[in-house]
């Protein structure tokens, strides 16, 4: 009789295993596809607001005249917008080397 249960007590943990390990996977797959969007957020946004720093400071730069204050600003924006559009492609580079990495697949695209 003491072996029935314990049978069935084994079963009754292996089924929980698997059902536990298929939660799992599936709360992995919704964490993958929200870190994708939340990466791709990131990335849009930077490029954008670099590229809107970068013509605001352009533009206070050119039109400012004798003014050095107004072109020292505008000669900083614009720089640090285009180090915002540098940092946005180095990022994108970035993830998409770790997310080629993660499953093995780094060496052949080293390779080519």
């Amino acid at each position: 009789m003491a072996y029935r249960t314990k049978g069935a007590t084994v079963l009754t943990g292996l089924f929980a295993f698997i059902a536990t390990t298929g939660v799992a996977a599936a709360q992995q797959s919704e964490i993958n596809n929200s870190l994708s969007e939340i990466e791709a957020f990131v990335a849009t946004t930077l490029g954008q607001l670099g590229i809107i720093v970068f013509l605001v400071g352009a533009a206070a730069w050119f039109v400012s005249g004798k003014h050095a204050d107004r072109a020292q600003w505008g000669w900083r924006g614009m720089w640090g917008g285009a180090g915002m559009i540098i940092l946005s492609v180095s990022y994108n580079v970035f993830v998409s080397l770790f997310e080629n990495l993660a499953p093995g697949m780094v060496i052949p695209w080293i390779a080519f």
